[in-house]
This record gives C-alpha cells, structure tokens and sequence, in this order.
C-alpha cells in the first residue's frame, strides 16, 4: 500500500529520505530500510516528530503539527524518541521564555528540576541540571542541538539554553538510548535532544504578549512575520523579548533585565534551492543562587529561604558570600544557515554551517574566602553537510561534521580577588593563566539508511568520531597581579613547561541498528542498539594547575595527566513496543520501553591519593530500567498523559588508587554496586488538558522519588511531589485571537531539593550543591496574534 500525502507528512520517517554530510572525509555504513505501511496517525497527538531513521530536522514535518501538544512519541520512529510541542515547552519551562532543558523535563526518565519558577536560572560551570536515565549533561548544554547544529558544546556559560525564545520553536525531538548516526550533538552517552526553529510563516502576521508573575517577574515577547515576499520567494520573521525578575530567595535578580533578538529567513529562489538563515543574541546579568550544605539541606524549614547575604560581611571569612560577589554577566549571539540544493527526484545536498560566540564571566565567592572571576571569551564554529538520497528503495544519509571548540572548556582565566567591607574587590592574582595552541576539534563522519520490507523496518548506519584535544600553555602569573588577561600574557615571564600539555587525537567508532515490526495493525515492535559517546575529564585541567606541587609530588605531570583524557563510551540497547488505538472508548497510545547500557571510561571526580579530588576517565557502570509514554482522549475535549521512568544505575567496579593510598581513601572508593549520586529510581509526570469552550485547563504533577546526594548512601534525600495548574481563555476576534492565562506553579508549596550540582561521583562532603526547589508561584500572561 502506497503513502497518501497526508501520511508522509504525519510519518516523516517516510517523507524526505536520508541525509548526508558531505565535506571532507565521507565514512558510512549503508543498511537497507524502507518505510512500513503506514497506519493514519491520530490527530489529536500527532506532533510531527523527528523520522524514524532520526533524521536532521529539515526532513520533519512542518511545525504547524506541533503547536497544541505537551508530550508525544512519534509512532514510526524505531529508536527510542519523544517530541514535545510548543504548549508542552511553554508549560514546562514555566513561562521564562528560554529553556530547552526544562522544555524536555517532563518527559520519560528525565530529571531537569527547577531552581527557580521561571527556568532562567544559571548555575556557574558545567552542570545545568540534565539527567537523561540517570546520565548527568556534563560540560555545559553538550547533549542539546538547534536545527541539527551542535552550537555550543564544552561549554561553563550558559550556551545556548537562553538564546531562543520558546515562541520561536516549533517543538523540542529527544532521543534516548542508541542514537542514530545522524544525530550531531557533542556527546550522546546521556541522550540528545534538538530545539527546531519555527521558520517564517507562510501568510503575513504578528504576535505580543505581557507576562508578570511573582517576585517582580515581567516578560515581553513580540514576532511578526513578513508572510511571502518578492514573488512568493521569500518569508523571514523578527522578534524581540525583554525578562526582569528578582530572585525568589535571597537578594539580587535572576536575570536583570535580558533582552532577546531572534531573526530567521527562508529563501527558495528556484525549485532546486533553498537558504535558510537564523541569528540570535541575548544579554543578560544574574545573581547567582546559593547552593546548600547537606545539613541545610536537611532542614528546609529553616534553610529553605538561605542565600548570599544582603551586605558584605565584616569577618574576612564572611565576606565572600556577598550576593554582589556571586554574579555573571554575559553577551552571547549566534548565526547559522542551511543551504540545500536537490540535485534530481531523489537526492538533495544540504550545507549547515554555523558560528556562536558567548563573552562574560562568573564571579563566585570561594571557601578560601577569595572572590574569583571566571572570565569566559570564546567562539564556536563549524559546518555540518550531507547528502540525501533514495537507493535501490533505500533512503540513505553520508554526511560529516567538522566542529571547532575554542577555550574555555576548560577554563583558561581565573583571576583571584580579595573582597572587603566596602562591598569592593582588590588584587587579582591569577590562579589559571593559560593559552590555547591548538583548539579543542571534532569530526564526525557517518552514514544512515533505512529500508522497509513490508511490515519490517529496518536501520543501520555507523558513526566515527574523531575529536582532537586542545594543546594548552600555562603562563607563569608572578608579577601580573592586577593586569587584565591579554596583558598579563604579554607581561609574563613565559610559559611553564611542566605544567602545559600538548594536544593530541582520540577516535571512536559507533555503530547503530534498530527494527520496527508491526505485529498488528495497531501494535509495533521496537528494537534499537549502537554506541553512544561521552565527554572527557577536560574539567581536570584546573584542578592540577592548582595543585601542581601535589601531584609533581606523586610524579604526575600535566602532560601525563592530559593524555589520560578518554571519551566515555557506552553500548546501549533498547526494546519497546507501541500500541495506538481508537475506538468508542477513545483513542491515544501506550508505548513501554525497557533498556540497558553498559558504560565505559566514565568522567569521575575524585581523590585516588593524591590529596586533591579531580577529574578521570576511569569509571564502569551499567544503567537498566524501564519507562513509558502514554497519552488518552476519553472524549474530544479531555486528553491525558503520562511519562513514567524506572532507573538504575550502578557502578560495577571500584575506582583505582594510587599505591600507599591512605584507608579513608582506598574505603572511599569502593563503589561496587552503588547506584550513582543524584539518580532517583523513579519518576513520573501526570497530566490532562481539558476543554470546555474558549478555556483549557491543565493540571500537571510531577513526581520525583528517592536518591542520595552521595555515592555511599550517607546523604539521602526523600522524594517529592509538585502540583502545577494553568487556565487558559482563547477568544478568536475578527482581525486575530485573544489569549490569556494564569499559572500556579507549585501549588501546594511543597518543600524539596531539586537540583543537585554534582556528576558521577560525589562522597559525603560539606560544599554547597543542593538547590531548593522554588515555592508557590503565581504567572499571569496576556497575548494577541493576528
């Protein structure tokens, strides 16, 4: 049976055939696959995900599919993958306006907890708050794509994650487990997700709105559209966005008034071409929240409100934990472009280069008592190209990816100040002072293909990653105290030897599988297995330069430490199935996965004997568990959802020492069997979307079970529970619609830890890394659209 359109377009895993990134070394695995008949997807859950074969966003369906769902699985899709549309991402990442890891944080086995309402909270370093079945999103926002695009991966800034508004997402496509060779994200071990744009409208028209919600939030938002112009070529949109909120507890805003400009154009001069073209920048400053002890974190009754203090304090050791000294401050902007050109009926080239630059800096109070500024200056760039086409009725992608990922990640410039009374700083010595010789790279080369034979679909595609580590020089910093960054490298004395490192090459070969079958009109098989591919212990790099004597002392040189980088790597399994129906009890799907993964040369921070904790590659683990999606229409107006996650994820040898290790530190690491830190065995979300004539309301509960803060079990943490609520007023007017709503967020006002600023492996410790979850929050919001 043939595809009507309307099906293609409802399973793109059978419109647009496969992807191909052609520039440079060209490597790829062709398997045979070709689309299963296609059964008429349901209507009121269809959010036109990513294809089954994972293809690059451009092959997907069009956005228009995805603006009035919260969570959905894309029915043909033969690896583990979710979608969540425009209402979802809104809901989600509770009215802020910019934040793709909160938009995915309801989703199946997904941790992504609030630090504050609004989900425009940044904490310092590479830890923003992503776990995917248990997998800590290390170095910054490296699991997150746009369009295909890996704009900002190693990254201790904010990256990407405040850059688009949400207005301007069509949906956010998550996959998890094995990940088709296609997906470009830095590092998949933990899953990767991709933010697609929502290009210019077909038809000319607009949009504003005003939100204002508690502790002093305000946003404005405002896109309009050109429509179709110079011949029905070209559409391109414009859009603008300004954020202003206190922080909910303790002194200081979080951001200070963050203004966001977006710019997307969609060209096609002639049949065969088309250009899409997209920039965005955004500016903001932040007080930084405080993390909390375990002890603190113990009695949130009393602590729950704890933050920086207000005034600086008059004791040397208080005075590092003035709010005005824990800050950031960064300008960050980005532009990339998709060139495609279809060669025949069947084949098409695709161009996507891309450029992100982020400037700023971190100041951060420090246990020393010292206030250190963490300057962060750097771009990103590269292109990603491939080649599509159908062969012998298979759909097959070959593409590369050639990235450049210049310092910091990891830091290059931290400058050491002493604060005082008056609320001022003084010195700046230099703790980090380095220089990049060569920069952080990678490659990729790869191929995809997809084949059906009848009711079975097959997968199959390979993936080789080379990724070049960055050769560093460490300046000596005597007598450059006081001088900005560029000065003090001419001003010193040279480089230091024994403490810089060379760069040098690691390769990594990831194969992917996966098989679709329909066992009945209504019910589908899944199988998927590959290779995933994780991040190195670069955030090391500080740690020795701060401690050279103690390591020099155990005859470990920089050079000798840089070159024991390794990429974590793992191989992952998943197995599902997919029943939808509709029938006079209503209609919607239930889709069950159970999984396992088996993790080598994880990134673990801690102390074999040197005397210091730092970062390497020497971690094996193993991750099993199950999880669900589910989504039901009892009637038209009611729909319901779930997403359900069971994860464990353990370690299955104990960490190396050094020889003459004391007995603390041999105990600490015996980790045999230890589930990982800050990795719940539960997690759900709970939800509906109930219509009754112009309004729509959503309850949400989000359930989030037990876990321990540490490795050895001595810091545990009880599971919570959150209520959200919005209601929603459309009203269609003659020249446009009429939108309002209300949100109370936590509505119950429950007491929790949310976010937990640690990774693989963290012992009982007494350093501030629980963040209190936000109380009770209140979020109104009026639109207009024409």
């Amino acid at each position: 049976m043939k595809r009507t359109a309307s099906a293609r377009q409802s399973l793109p895993s059978c419109g647009f055939r496969a992807r191909l990134l052609a520039s440079g070394s060209l490597a790829a695995l062709l398997a045979f696959s070709n689309c299963a008949d296609a059964q008429q997807a349901l209507p009121a859950i269809d959010i036109g995900g990513a294809g089954a074969s994972g293809r690059t966003p451009s092959a997907t369906t069009s956005a228009e599919t995805s603006k009035n769902t919260i969570m959905d699985t894309p029915r043909d899709a033969a690896a583990t993958e979710y979608a969540v549309g425009a209402q979802g991402i809104d809901l989600a990442s509770g009215g802020g306006g910019t934040n793709p890891i909160r938009g995915i944080s309801r989703l199946p086995s997904v941790d992504a907890p609030e630090i504050d309402p609004y989900g425009l909270a940044n904490i310092p370093g590479g830890n923003k708050g992503l776990r995917i079945r248990g997998e800590v999103s290390q170095h910054g926002n490296s699991t997150g794509t746009v369009e295909g695009l890996p704009l900002s991966g190693i990254d201790p800034g904010p990256g990407s994650t405040f850059l688009i508004d949400n207005e301007n997402l069509s949906k956010i496509v998550l996959h998890e487990g094995p990940m088709p060779s296609n997906v470009n994200a830095y590092f998949t071990v933990g899953g990767a997700f991709d933010s697609q744009i929502r290009w210019p409208e077909e038809k000319m028209g607009g949009e504003i709105s005003q939100s204002v919600g508690s502790f002093s939030f305000l946003r404005t938002f405002a896109r309009v559209d050109t429509g179709t112009i110079l011949n029905g070529t070209t559409k391109a949109f414009l859009s603008g966005s300004f954020v202003d909120a206190d922080k909910w507890r303790g002194s200081g805003k979080s951001p200070q008034g963050k203004g966001d400009f977006n710019f997307g154009l969609d060209t096609r001069p002639t049949e065969a071409f088309e250009a899409k073209i997209f920039a965005a920048k955004t500016s903001f400053d932040g007080n930084t929240y405080r993390g909390l002890t375990y002890d603190q974190a113990s009695n949130l009754g009393v602590y729950r409100w704890f933050d920086f203090a207000a005034i600086p304090g008059s004791l040397p050791s208080q005075m590092n934990n003035y709010y005005g000294y824990n800050l950031q401050h960064f300008d960050i902007w980005t532009a990339f472009s998709e060139f495609s050109l279809r060669l025949n009926e069947a084949t098409r080239v695709v161009v996507k280069p891309y450029y992100y630059r982020e400037d700023g800096y971190y100041l951060d109070g420090m246990a020393n008592g010292m206030v250190r500024k963490w300057l962060i200056d750097h771009d990103m760039y590269g292109v990603v190209s491939e080649i599509q086409s159908r062969v012998a009725d298979t759909d097959v992608t070959v593409g590369h990816w050639y990235g450049v990922q210049n310092l910091p990640g990891p830091p290059t410039e931290w400058q050491m100040f002493q604060p005082n009374a008056a609320g001022g700083l003084t010195g700046g010595s230099w703790s980090v002072l380095a220089q990049q010789k060569s920069s952080h790279n990678f490659n990729a080369a790869y191929g995809v293909a997809a084949r059906d034979f009848g009711p079975l679909h097959l997968e199959a595609g390979a993936r080789y990653v080379w990724e070049h580590m960055a050769g560093i020089d460490e300046y000596n910093a005597n007598g450059v105290t006081g001088l900005p960054y560029d000065t003090a490298l001419a001003l010193s004395s040279g480089v230091i030897p024994n403490r810089s490192v060379t760069g040098f090459t690691v390769g990594t070969f990831l194969p992917y599988g996966a098989l679709s079958y329909d066992l009945a009109k209504d019910l589908k098989l899944k199988f998927s297995g590959g290779g995933g591919y994780g991040g190195g212990s670069y955030d090391g790099w500080p740690a020795y330069q701060q401690n050279a004597n103690a390591f020099m002392k155990q005859g470990i040189t920089a050079e000798q430490y840089w070159h024991t980088i390794r990429p974590e790597t793992s191989t992952q399994l998943d197995l599902g199935l997919h029943w939808s129906f509709s029938d006079w009890f209503g209609s919607g799907f239930i889709e069950p996965t159970a999984y396992y993964s088996r993790n080598h040369n994880k990134n673990v921070s801690y102390d074999p004997g040197v005397g210091v904790p730092f970062s390497q590659n020497v971690g094996e683990a193993q991750g099993y568990g199950g999880q669900l999606m589910a989504h039901y229409s009892p009637i038209e107006t009611v729909d319901l959802f779930a997403s359900l996650g069971y994860q464990r994820l353990e370690f299955l040898q104990n960490l190396p020492v050094l020889p003459g290790a004391s007995a603390a530190t041999v105990y600490s690491a015996q980790v045999v069997g230890r589930q990982l830190p800050d990795v719940p065995y539960w997690i759900s979300t709970l939800g509906a979307n109930w219509r009754v004539d112009e309004f729509t309301f959503t309850p949400i509960l989000h359930i989030v079970g037990s876990r321990s803060g540490d490795t050895s079990g001595f810091q545990p943490l009880a599971g919570y529970a959150t209520l959200d609520l919005t209601g929603k007023y459309t009203h269609k007017l003659d020249w446009g619609t009429l939108e309002a709503s209300l949100s109370i967020m936590n509505i119950t006002d429950t007491h929790y830890i949310g976010f937990i600023n640690n990774g693989y492996y963290q012992q009982s410790s007494s350093s501030g890394i629980y963040f209190p979850g936000p109380p009770r929050s209140v979020l109104a919001k009026i639109g207009y659209k024409f």
